[in-house]
C-alpha cells in the first residue's frame, strides 16, 4: 500500500476511528476495530513502523511530535468520530486530544494514563474517557485473589472501583430472578442458551448453567459470594 493510496483511503472516510500509537495497545484496539468493521487510521511517532504497517493493510500516518497537529488534519480528524491515544507519553496523548478537540470539539476523545496523577489533567484537556490501565490491571488481579467471579471494573464517574463479579449457576437450582435480587445486586443474566437477559422479570426462573451477574464493591464481594452459596446458587 502506497502513500498516495493511504491518503485516498483516508479522504473518503467519514466518523472513523484515530488510533494514536501502536504498540501492544494500540494494536489490540486496532484489532477491535477490525472486528467491528470500523474504519480506522492509525498514527505513529516512530516512521519506520509504516513500511509493514502498509504492507498489512493498515491505513497509517507518522505523527512526530512537531507535525502532530497536521498528522491530525490528514487523518481527517475534522471527519472523525473518535480519538483513541495510546502512546506511552502521557504528555503525547493529552496533545494529541488538545490538538483533535481543537479541529473537531464533537470527537469523543478516548486515552490512557499511565502516571494516575494525570487522570484530572486529561479530563481537563477534554479527553470523554480516561483510563488508566495499571491501576485497572491492579484492581483486576488483587480483586481476583478474593474472588474467581471477578470479570470486570468501571473506571469512571460514581461507578469508578465498582466490579462486575460473574457466576454459573452450577448446582441443580430453580429460583426465581426477583427472590434473588432481595439478597444480591444482579443485573443481568446469560441464560444457558446464550440468550442475554438484561433486565429479566421478576418471576424469571433462574436455573442451572445461567451466568448471573452482580455489581459489587470490593468491600462485599466476599459477602456476596456467600450469600450465593447459602441460596444453593453456586458451590461454595
Amino acid at each position: 500500500m502506497s502513500e498516495e493510496l493511504v491518503a485516498n483511503m483516508i479522504s473518503k472516510m467519514q466518523n472513523h476511528v484515530i488510533v494514536m500509537g501502536y504498540k501492544y495497545l494500540g494494536m489490540y484496539v486496532v484489532e477491535r476495530l477490525k472486528q467491528l468493521a470500523l474504519d480506522f487510521v492509525v498514527l505513529v511517532r516512530d516512521e519506520s513502523q509504516l513500511p509493514s504497517l502498509h504492507k498489512e493493510g493498515i491505513p497509517a500516518i507518522g505523527s512526530p511530535i512537531a507535525r502532530s497537529y497536521q498528522a491530525l488534519l490528514k487523518a481527517g480528524v475534522e471527519r472523525a468520530s473518535a480519538i483513541i491515544c495510546t502512546f506511552d507519553d502521557d504528555g503525547d496523548n493529552l496533545l494529541a486530544i488538545l490538538n483533535a478537540k481543537k479541529l473537531n470539539p464533537k470527537i469523543r476523545a478516548i486515552t490512557i494514563v499511565n502516571d494516575e496523577e494525570l487522570y484530572e489533567a486529561a479530563l481537563s484537556s477534554g479527553a470523554d474517557v480516561v483510563v488508566a490501565p495499571f491501576e485497572l490491571t491492579g484492581q483486576i488481579l488483587a480483586m481476583s485473589t478474593v474472588s474467581k467471579g471477578v470479570s470486570a471494573v468501571f473506571v469512571k464517574g460514581s461507578m469508578k472501583n465498582k466490579f462486575i463479579a460473574e457466576f454459573q449457576v452450577n448446582r441443580e437450582v430453580s429460583i426465581r430472578f426477583g427472590e434473588l435480587c432481595k439478597s444480591v445486586s444482579v443485573i443481568m443474566v446469560l441464560t444457558k442458551n446464550g440468550e442475554l437477559l438484561a433486565n429479566p422479570q421478576d418471576d424469571y426462573i433462574v436455573k442451572t448453567g445461567d451466568v448471573i451477574y452482580v455489581l459489587v464493591d470490593s468491600s462485599n464481594l466476599v459477602e456476596v459470594e456467600t450469600r450465593l452459596v447459602e441460596l444453593g446458587v453456586i458451590n461454595g
